[in-house]
């Protein structure tokens, strides 16, 4: 058989659908003649077409069967931003299994402009229910592995169904480039594979999925949504300050999007680690981790581990009572190396200039999570020593510094932010997700949740209050409340969860794609959302539950009742 042909609307005679241009495609940037497919039109062009797609137009009914979309072309001007082509490389359905609907699995790639950049990969997950919705999930880290969007999101609750079983279509991406570790970071020597990673991978992704989509269904989604954390949070939040027509809701948790700060602050920790001898082990952390619970844990009305009035808690602490008497490490105390490692972590770093959006420095770390698994190590030092010289290859903060700012493979040591003033404004300007102004996104009704952890200590929980701050005085605080929420998870770490004083697991699952859905979707505005914890296994039970109060509020204890319940906390102002 002939190459397959996409009809939407009106068929018309072969001689008069339009010459398709060839595209680009894979990593060698070569056209397979089998590849070299068209889209038949009735009276409009491939250009026509992509005009529609971009604008929000619906195209007419004209679903395709899952097979018919492997190696269908979609015109390379449906993508807003630049490429060479799109290429749909597999089109499979996935036959139901378990709690799976059955579903058309669509890979694709999109060729770049530069030929020494990689493709951009993407994946589209098309259930045979469809709702009519879609999600398009984040990524992690500096990506370079495709989101395959057919998972759970981020603190979703082992009860709740992932979205593809609730009916939304999914969409992830690679963001351009493979996953090159143990260099951290290499690609970003690359200028249209380091601007993909920054926002543009994200945008392209949208594009193309939705245009698969539409061929699909023979419509495009009726709502949108972009759902993240980490690095995802981060691009979420790209998608409400660049691309703010194209969402109709966005969750955002643990987002990066003072990237360019929280890079450079875990680079100097890294190096008074290293080269400064501070590195500080699972039990010198649990040292430090101590002191702060002594003094903040009760201020909640409960010592359980957690120390959810969050705000306030540096001010209480004095890094040098943590030293040892002589200033050499000891078992019960720190050397000087190591307390100066934890009061620069306790302090704020400032630039000496303004970074994107008027930002001037770095927020301090959290306090109070130091020992919990996943919380210091490993995003700065790794679980044991290093050399002194060592590049910290596979550690987020240098790997950003030698090839983002220094560009050079083998910097190390403390970065002189005067020397590279003008690259890391320009890296902020790339990168830094900061911008206050998201009123172009509350217009076109736009509503979105972020999520911060207080054991969070890759992402500065107060610059992402910092950031809601300024958000709220810049649109106005009535206004805000119409269209943005910001919860809290005390204690939590980056990647979620984290021990009470008996072990149990703090609450921290929580359905923000539903409360989401109903806010867009019905008007139901969130109000304290019910964080709730559960046990391991195939079948999951309640261990906790516990109010996940709005930001500026903290879930406070009554006094009486179990700690372990939801209705015995109060959300009370942290003013």
């Amino acid at each position: 058989m002939g190459n397959p042909t996409v009809d939407i609307g009106v068929r018309t005679r072969p001689e008069e659908r339009p010459q398709q241009e060839e595209i680009l495609v894979g990593h060698s940037h070569q056209v397979s003649p089998a590849r070299r497919t068209y889209i038949g039109l009735s009276t409009v062009s491939a250009m026509a077409l992509a005009c529609a797609l971009i604008g929000g137009v619906q195209p007419a009914k004209a679903e395709m069967a899952c097979a018919t979309l492997k190696g269908a072309a979609i015109p390379k001007e449906a993508v807003a931003l630049p490429i060479s082509g799109v290429n749909i490389t597999s089109a499979d359905v996935i036959p139901a299994a378990g709690a799976m609907p059955s579903y058309c699995k669509v890979l694709g790639e999109m060729a770049p402009i530069d030929p020494k950049a990689h493709a951009i990969l993407f994946q589209v997950n098309l259930p045979e229910e469809w709702n009519g919705k879609a999600v398009q999930y984040g990524g992690g880290g500096m990506n370079g592995t495709l989101v395959t969007a057919v998972g759970p999101l981020r603190d979703q609750a082992p009860v709740t169904p992932v979205p593809i079983a609730q009916g939304y279509a999914t969409m992830g991406t690679d963001s351009g480039h493979p996953d090159l570790k143990p260099d951290i970071g290499v690609f970003m020597l690359n200028d249209e594979e380091f601007t993909n990673y920054a926002y543009a991978a994200y945008k392209k992704t949208y594009d193309a999925a939705t245009a698969v989509m539409a061929m699909r269904y023979g419509k495009r989604p009726a709502r949108v949504y972009y759902f993240g954390g980490s690095e995802g949070g981060r691009e979420a939040m790209s998608a409400v300050q660049r691309f703010p027509k194209d969402y109709d809701g966005v969750v955002a948790t643990v987002p990066g999007q003072h990237w360019i700060g929280l890079f450079m602050a875990n680079q100097r920790y890294f190096d008074l680690a290293t080269r400064g001898g501070g590195f500080l082990s699972n039990a010198k952390l649990k040292l430090v981790q101590r002191q702060a619970l002594d003094k903040c844990d009760k201020l909640d009305g409960v010592e359980d581990g957690i120390i959810s009035r969050y705000v306030g808690c540096h001010a209480l602490l004095e890094s040098k009572a943590l030293r040892c008497p002589d200033g050499k490490e000891g078992d019960a105390c720190l050397s000087d190396a190591q307390v100066a490692l934890v009061a620069s972590m306790r302090t704020p770093i400032k630039y000496g200039f303004a970074l994107a959006n008027g930002y001037t420095e770095a927020k301090p770390m959290s306090v109070g999570a130091e020992g919990n698994t996943f919380s210091v190590n490993p995003w700065i030092m790794g679980e044991t020593p290093v050399a002194p010289d060592d590049l910290g290859r596979e550690r987020l903060g240098p790997g950003v510094v030698r090839f983002a700012i220094a560009r050079d493979p083998n910097f190390r040591g403390q970065l002189d932010m005067a020397k590279y003033r003008a690259r890391i404004q320009e890296v902020s300007k790339l990168l830094d997700m900061t911008n206050p102004d998201i009123s172009a996104f509350a217009a076109r009704g736009g509503k979105l949740i972020m999520k911060e952890n207080t054991g969070d200590y890759i992402v500065s929980p107060y610059g992402v209050f910092e950031y809601y701050d300024n958000m709220t005085r810049k649109v106005g605080p009535a206004k805000a409340q119409q269209f943005t929420r910001l919860y809290v998870s005390p204690g939590v770490s980056h990647i979620g969860s984290a021990p009470t004083v008996d072990n149990s697991p703090v609450a921290d699952k929580v359905d923000l794609l539903g409360a989401l859905d109903a806010w867009v979707d019905k008007g139901t505005a969130p109000g304290t959302l019910t964080a709730t914890s559960y046990t391991t296994g195939t079948n999951p039970q309640v261990v906790a539950t516990r109010p996940m109060c709005p930001y500026p509020t903290y879930p406070h204890f009554t006094g009486t009742g179990d700690w372990k319940k939801a209705e015995n906390f109060t959300c009370r102002s942290l003013k």
